[in-house]
């Protein structure tokens, strides 16, 4: 497994102070009281006025938060809405994960689809993967119809229904990635590690993509000069 949700803690059943927080987890204490005024991180145990201290689920909640900011620019409202996730105890395991989904969903410079054939397009591939939980409103359907129309509008020379290729690539790495998340965890550990590797992972295949298209394009290319 690639990622695990057990990060070794340098004060394991202790105590810290909000200095000793920052230095083992690499965030600022600036940052720290920044994130417990906007909800993201418990306040610590009062101990006067002025003092309070942290503990190793502290830890755990700032290395999160530091990856996700670190690795994939999660906005501060995606955060607290993956932490609001976590608190809705009336939602399945499934609903949650689904809203941490959503709350990962970055905006980018892909335009929204204007007309309803790439939204169709889109469901065909979704049903062609054989997804049929995905929920008919999920956001990453209607960022799937503005990627293909892009695609179409390019003039590329690709098919987007040739996604038959991709789909049980697709779907054997998702399927691998959820098989790995410990079920006899609490459901902020499994939103932790489900979060991970959205974020971590994600950027883990896209770079391993990236030195697959440098090996590929040498095998064919490297001799060609016209």
């Amino acid at each position: 497994m690639l990622l695990s949700s057990n990060a070794v803690n340098p004060f394991p059943g202790g105590t810290m102070r909000i200095s000793e927080l920052a230095d083992s987890t690499g965030v600022s204490v600036a940052t720290i009281k920044y994130y417990v005024r906007e909800g993201l991180l418990s306040p610590g145990r009062k101990l006067s006025e002025r003092l309070a201290d942290y503990d190793d689920q502290h830890v755990r909640r700032l290395r999160l938060l530091r990856v996700l900011r670190d690795v994939g620019a999660v906005p501060v409202g995606a955060l607290k809405a993956l932490v609001d996730a976590t608190q809705d105890r009336t939602a399945s395991v499934h609903d949650m994960f689904g809203k941490a989904c959503d709350a990962l969903r970055v905006e980018t410079s892909v335009p929204a689809a204007r007309g309803d054939h790439t939204r169709e397009l889109a469901d065909r591939i979704v049903a062609q993967a054989g997804w049929t939980e995905v929920r008919a409103d999920a956001p990453e359907r209607d960022h799937l119809a503005g990627i293909i129309e892009v695609i179409l509008d390019s003039g590329l020379p690709t098919d987007p229904e040739g996604a038959a290729t991709y789909l049980p690539l697709v779907d054997a790495i998702a399927a691998y990635e959820l098989d790995q998340i410990d079920d006899t965890q609490d459901r902020e550990a499994m939103m932790e590690q489900m979060v991970l590797g959205q974020v971590v992972l994600g950027e883990f295949l896209l770079c391993l993509r990236r030195l697959a298209h440098e090996h590929h394009s040498a095998l064919r290319f490297a001799e060609r000069r016209e």
